[in-house]
Formats: structure tokens, sequence, C-alpha cells
């Protein structure tokens, strides 16, 4: 049986990073934690294959994430190939408050943080689009 599960990542105090699973378990939740976003992301499935040993596979589903969803730290740790200073650019903001965004030292208002989803989904929508994105000639 699998499972499509939506999680959140947050970043924590020590500068670490979570991997929640929102969905609910009847007998169990998911949540991983590492260095990194992706890191954390990895520890829930470390999680989930020690359940299935100690619960047994018929208690404990496959999963596949059909959603991410990221404060501002967390999106920059999983996805760290984004240019900020590009980023920041293309989405009408200062790159400096972008990498304290980044860092975890400032938060976004709603309305920063709504340029940055914005931009963001443009360029999402750019990749989808353009067919050149995925050709390297």
């Amino acid at each position: 049986m699998t499972k499509k599960v939506t999680v959140t990542f947050e970043t924590q105090g020590d500068k670490s990073y979570s991997c929640i699973v929102n969905e609910k378990f009847e007998k169990f939740g998911l949540i991983g934690y590492g260095d990194t976003a992706r890191a954390a992301e990895t520890d829930v499935f470390v999680a989930l294959a020690e359940l299935k040993d100690r619960l047994g596979s018929d208690e404990v589903p496959q999963i596949v994430i059909s959603r991410r969803s990221f404060d501002v730290p967390s999106f920059f740790s999983y996805y760290p190939y984004f240019n900020i200073t590009q980023l920041a650019k293309f989405a009408g903001l200062n790159a400096t408050q972008v990498r304290q965004y980044a860092s975890g030292v400032r938060k976004p208002t709603k309305q920063k943080l709504s340029q940055l989803n914005e931009a963001i989904r443009n360029i999402a929508e750019t990749f989808l689009s353009d067919s050149r994105a995925f050709s390297i000639d």
C-alpha cells in the first residue's frame, strides 16, 4: 500500500532542519531531522524503515511525497543551487535581505514572502513551458 503525503520543512533553533509528514497514521507519526533539509527528508524514510521492522510491513505503508512546504531557510537548504542574488533580483527584492531570510537571521514579511513565492512559481512555469530549458546543445 502506497500513501501520498505532504511534508513541511522547518528550520530549528539550532540551525538544523525538520521534515514533518502532515498526514496522520493510526499508530505513529513521522518526522525527520538533519543538518540539511534533504537530510531531514532522508531521516523520515529511515524512521519509516525502522517502524516497518518494529511493527511489520502490514502496519506501515509506503509513502510518496506529493507536496513539499518550506520555510525560507529550508527552501534554500533543499534547493542550494538557487542563486540568491539572481532570485532576489528577479523577485524585486534586496539580495542582502533574501540572504538573511535564507540563513534564518530575519523573517520575511508576508509581502516579501509573497514576492519570493511568485518569483519561484514564475521560474517553475518557465522551466515547464520552455522546452529549451531541458535541452543542452
